[in-house]
């Protein structure tokens, strides 16, 4: 019975033992170093099926018909199976995300640079709208003693364009110039105020010189005091 099914096993593998013979006259051993330093992810093609399996996954078959000489000696007559073309597409794929990533890459920088300049431009914008001041002005004010000429200086004082507010008026006037320069001194303002007056029946010319130099404006809300007896109508 041991004799027969040898018989069989060889008749139904004879490519196994061809390969064994063919180790035998070679004269390279069933157990080379090669077997051993192989690749555990090598695979390889059986001819009995034209499948390709690996090492251990053969070994696992002819275990039990043959021995681990003979089984290694078939190894090394198998054809090495060619790697499957699952990789070569999975490289094209990522080469090609590579490229997308690379062209989506300059927009990225191309957005994150506009960003900065398009904040700019709206800095800008808004410093445009913001009110700048006209000028360094300076506005004299005769009369600004009186009771039309107070308030007046106060506008005056307040606003932004003045750098200079000068107060002229008479000594006679209810409340002395250089008061009114004090009061308005007192502004949140950079506006630097001055007082002036001048006794009556003296020249105008060799008082007002200082005062007058350099404006740019000078307003007049002065006028002469009714006399006793005198409406409003008389006084134009």
């Amino acid at each position: 019975s041991g004799s027969s099914t040898r018989l069989a096993s060889r008749q139904r593998h004879p490519r196994l033992l061809r390969g064994i013979r063919g180790t035998c006259l070679s004269g390279r051993s069933p157990s080379s170093p090669r077997i051993a330093a192989m690749a555990p992810e090598e695979r390889r093609i059986d001819p009995e099926d034209g499948s390709s399996y690996t090492y251990d996954e053969l070994a696992a078959f002819y275990n039990r018909k043959y021995k681990k000489k003979v089984i290694e000696a078939y190894w090394e007559t198998c054809k090495v199976a060619k790697a499957k073309k699952g990789k070569a597409k999975a490289e094209p794929e990522a080469k090609s995300k590579a490229k997308a990533k690379a062209k989506s890459e300059p927009k990225a920088k191309a957005k994150a640079k506009a960003e900065p300049k398009a904040k700019a431009k709206a800095k800008a914008k808004a410093k445009a709208k913001e009110p700048k001041p006209a000028g360094a002005f300076k506005v004299c004010v005769c009369g600004g003693a009186g009771g039309i000429g107070q308030p007046l200086s106060l506008l005056m004082g307040m606003d932004p364009n003045i750098k200079e507010l000068c107060i002229f008026d008479l000594n006679v006037a209810m409340v002395p110039a250089a008061g009114v320069a004090t009061d308005l001194s007192h502004l949140e303002r950079k506006c630097e105020v001055k007082g002036y007056s001048m006794e009556v029946g003296k020249n105008p010319i060799d008082h007002l010189e200082e005062c007058l130099t350099g404006c740019h404006l000078v307003l007049v809300p002065a006028g002469v005091p009714r006399k006793p007896g005198m409406t409003r109508d008389d006084l134009f």
